[in-house]
């Protein structure tokens, strides 16, 4: 999207220059109307981009510019003006997606990626083969690599793609798991109980006669390989292993069939160019910090580490004022001398706000190259009290803000992207990570902050205590009493460990228990924010939990649990009234028959999930009420039993106005009952996942999901779907997994002018078909808002549009068509056509052992 705001930007730009340089009267007046008519662009294009996103400051930045089309100076390239212009349009990109996360910046990798996609993807040799990007820390292998990864060429090559961080120090075991868990969902606790000769054999026998790569990111040296290389058949099916390493003799040591593929430094274009995507959302620099900017860039000597935490210095201030300050005050980085380099690093550090400091320290506390979970993160900020109020916001809502500023500032990196284009996980690069040990060292931050440290390829935190917990040994109490955080929710131990009550100051704790109920006397722990248990059997909290006003979250991770009521001497003392938490936001997994009056004992939840018997005899919809909780804004039902018929909802008056997110599981409603959450004004996601609704035919008829902006069908059986635009006029992300039966995605939808994403996985061949006709058409008509993205199932169908970059170049045209007919050929299956493998443009592989048909069609 942000490329199509350039294209209207530019383009205005360049004929509000060309007015300036027009010499005649006649060529004036059509320079003008041409003006005109691209500024008319701009504003429909801006409008159509800010639907349901209108409020004040929208509307006043709209005004603003559609008010400059009257103003003579614009025609004529007045830089203010233009600058003006730049920044309005920036202003309101952010606000558009100021919730989604880009991805990182890419600039001068074309010829590297195009080389390494044809080490990988080429025919001339079956052989494994090893290949491998190396270079200095900061250059971009690991963006590299992931590009790669990514690329829809690989992902249809590659029967299995694996991806694994080695770091300096690590665990053959942990590489083991970190391979076995990139194709194995939800490793189980007998594979984490596995030796390492289990898991090696275990490894083998999935990758045994598969085609697969296999990424080992940031290997230090080849023991790590010579460790695990015996795990990696050799049949013949052209796989490959790919490494990234800053040792640039890699490549000799693990016997690679060619020398590494070293990185070089970026050039001053490429770095101006990584450099204003940073920056601008929109990539266009305004004329007045041109000149600064690029003394900025030059001082980074090409590193694109250093351009990415340089431009986060920047990001926020536009003054011309702060980036002369910038420029005169950074230090080139001297790639050639790393104590340079911490006082750039140190400079950007110094220039934080005082509240982000200590948050941006604490991530160091997690091992090298950890993704870590964001809702994790924000809890075990605000349990070590870096997070402070801001007027009546909730800390959680404070802590999310300062993770999207350190992100903005490009020192948070974030590896997983969620489908809302939220962020999942984030983590820092290791210079980063050095950086902040060496700092928390010299301001005494981690004294009494433990860091998080491996057991048996386990998470824990103090690792100490993980171990004590897993060899069944005792705690001594004394010296962890001034513990705020305890989480080995990642070691399986048998029963809720009665100590962990005594560690008194405990803010988190997050434990995995066969038997998971807690003792009466975690009432003892009064400071505590946040639970968390895990566990395969049914949990129940006791009445204690009752007298914890602390707490915050509460989250039980296993089957249908049980909370015990208040008893009578749990009553306030004043009133009589049954004692409530008031600062508990978040209950999960609970059973509905745990309470009945949940609205007065827990009135400030904003995340509430049911799991059980949700359906009455009568097959109504049926959970305690919740109308009264005005704070609640995500809300999961999960019926655990089963009604012989399609199931009615209910009235959509039982659920709070402020409710935005819905997910059902299994409540087998009929599709007819979907006008209930059509009601509800402020829905924004619906997630429909397990026979949430049974029938092969949904038609929306006349209801409106008015402000629903993403929409999740998940492992339905679904075989018609009838709906148009005005059902869903504010839908942003279409989601739709594995609905087998499902024949076409209703093309109308592809008129929603706020659409940004249909994603298709797992469907039939005419529902993926269907997505791409609808792109097609809105291309067309000149929509380049919506982009497709088709996951790969057992049907075949790459089309140019949804990947570009698998039909790059003929090149590749060609490689994947000898592919197709190799490997289906290979698998019994005849190849049909008149096209061949000479560059066609379309041909068709019918199934002749199979029985089902595949289609693939290319397009120049």
């Amino acid at each position: 999207m942000a490329d199509d705001l350039k294209l209207h930007i530019k383009q205005l730009f360049s004929l509000c220059l060309s007015a300036k340089r027009a010499e005649s009267r006649t060529e004036i007046l059509d320079i003008v109307r041409r003006i005109a008519k691209s500024y008319a662009g701009l504003m429909t294009y801006l409008r159509n981009m800010m639907l349901g996103y209108e409020n004040k400051e929208v509307q006043d930045l709209l005004t603003n510019l559609e008010s400059m089309v009257y103003s003579k100076q614009v025609f004529f390239h007045d830089e203010l003006k233009m600058n003006t212009i730049l920044v309005n349009c920036e202003q309101l990109y952010d606000i558009r997606y100021s919730s989604n996360v880009e991805e990182e910046a890419i600039a001068g990798f074309d010829a590297e990626a195009e080389t390494l996609l044809d080490q990988l993807t080429g025919t001339s040799t079956k052989k494994l083969q090893i290949i491998s990007i190396a270079g200095m820390a900061g250059l971009g292998k690991t963006t590299l690599a992931r590009k790669l990864f990514r690329d829809p060429l690989i992902e249809y090559m590659f029967d299995i793609r694996a991806w694994t961080c080695v770091s300096q120090v690590y665990l053959k075991k942990d590489l083991l798991l970190g391979i076995l868990s990139s194709f194995t969902n939800n490793l189980t606790d007998e594979i984490y109980k596995m030796n390492e000769e289990q898991l090696g054999e275990k490894l083998y026998r999935r990758l045994k006669d598969r085609k697969y790569l296999v990424v080992l990111d940031d290997i230090w040296d080849c023991k790590a390989w010579n460790d695990i290389r015996m795990y990696f058949p050799d049949d013949k099916t052209g796989s490959r292993v790919l490494f990234t390493s800053r040792d640039i003799d890699i490549s000799l040591h693990v016997q690679a069939a060619r020398s590494a593929h070293v990185l070089r430094l970026r050039t001053q274009d490429e770095s101006w160019d990584i450099f204003m995507k940073k920056v601008f959302r929109t990539g266009i620099c305004p004329s007045d910090l041109e000149e600064q900017g690029k003394v900025i860039t030059q001082k980074c000597e090409g590193l694109p580490l250093a351009i990415v935490i340089a431009a986060g210095l920047l990001k926020n201030n536009w003054s011309i004022e702060w980036w002369t300050q910038i420029a005169t005050s950074l230090s080139s980085f001297m790639v050639s001398d790393p104590s340079q380099y911490m006082d750039s690093l140190a400079f950007s550090y110094n220039h934080l706000p005082p509240h982000l400091r200590p948050c941006f320290l604490y991530l160091a506390a997690f091992p090298e190259d950890y993704e870590i979970p964001v809702s994790k993160l924000i809890r075990l900020w605000i349990a070590q009290g870096f997070i402070h109020q801001t007027g009546s916001r909730i800390l959680e809502d404070v802590a999310e803000d300062i993770l999207m500023d350190l992100i903005k500032r490009s020192l948070v990196m974030t590896p997983t992207i969620r489908a809302n284009g939220q962020v999942k996980t984030c983590r820092i690069h290791d210079i980063l990570r050095d950086f902040c040990l060496r700092k928390a060292k010299e301001e005494s931050f981690l004294p009494n902050i433990y860091t998080y440290d491996k057991i048996s390829s386990m998470l824990s935190y103090p690792s100490e205590l993980g171990k004590l917990l897993l060899e069944g040994r005792s705690i001594h109490i004394e010296t962890y009493k001034a513990l705020k955080i305890l989480d080995v929710v990642s070691i399986p131990i048998s029963s809720f460990p009665c100590e962990a009550v005594q560690l008194i100051n405990l803010r988190y704790l997050a434990i995995q228990a066969r038997e998971g109920s807690p003792l009466a006397s975690i009432s003892n722990l009064v400071y505590l924010q946040t639970l968390v248990i895990l566990s395969r059997k049914n949990v129940m909290i006791p009445k204690s939990i009752w007298n914890m006003v602390n707490l915050r979250h509460l989250y039980i991770k296993s089957r249908e649990n049980l909370i015990e009521q208040p008893c009578f001497a749990q009553l306030n003392e004043k009133d009589g009234c049954p004692r409530v938490l008031a600062s508990l936001q978040t209950l999960s997994h609970v059973s509905p028959r745990s309470f009945t009056n949940i609205s007065l004992r827990t009135p400030n939840l904003r995340k509430l999930g049911f799991c059980g018997p949700l359906i009455s005899r009568l097959g109504d919809l049926e959970f305690p009420s919740i109308v009264s909780l005005q704070h609640l804004q995500k809300l999961k039902l999960l019926n655990t039993i089963v009604f012989p018929e399609a199931t009615r909802s209910c009235n959509p008056l039982m659920f709070p106005e402020k409710l935005k997110k819905v997910t059902l599981s299994n409540t087998g409603m009929d599709w007819e009952e979907m006008w209930t959450f059509a009601w509800l004004p402020n829905l924004e996601v619906l997630k429909l996942k397990f026979h949430a609704c049974i029938g092969e035919r949904w038609e929306t008829g006349d209801a409106e999901f008015r402000r629903l902006k993403f929409l999740k069908l998940q492992d339905l059986d679904i075989r018609e779907w009838v709906s148009s635009s005005d059902n869903f006029p504010r839908l942003q992300r279409l989601i739709v997994h594995r609905c087998l039966k499902l024949d076409s995605i209703p093309s109308d939808l592809g008129k929603i002018l706020t659409l940004d994403v249909i994603e298709v996985g797992g469907c039939s061949s005419s529902a993926h078909e269907s997505a791409l006709k609808i792109q097609r058409e809105q291309e067309s008509v000149g929509n380049s808002f919506l982009k497709g993205t088709l996951l790969m199932s057992w049907f075949v169908h790459i089309h140019l549009i949804s990947a570009p970059s698998l039909m790059r170049s003929q090149k590749n045209r060609r490689r994947l068509c000898s592919s197709v007919i190799l490997m289906f050929i290979g698998k019994g299956v005849a190849f049909k056509g008149p096209g061949g493998a000479s560059d066609p443009p379309n041909f068709s592989l019918s199934s002749v052992m199979y029985g089902f048909s595949f289609s693939t069609m290319f397009e120049s």
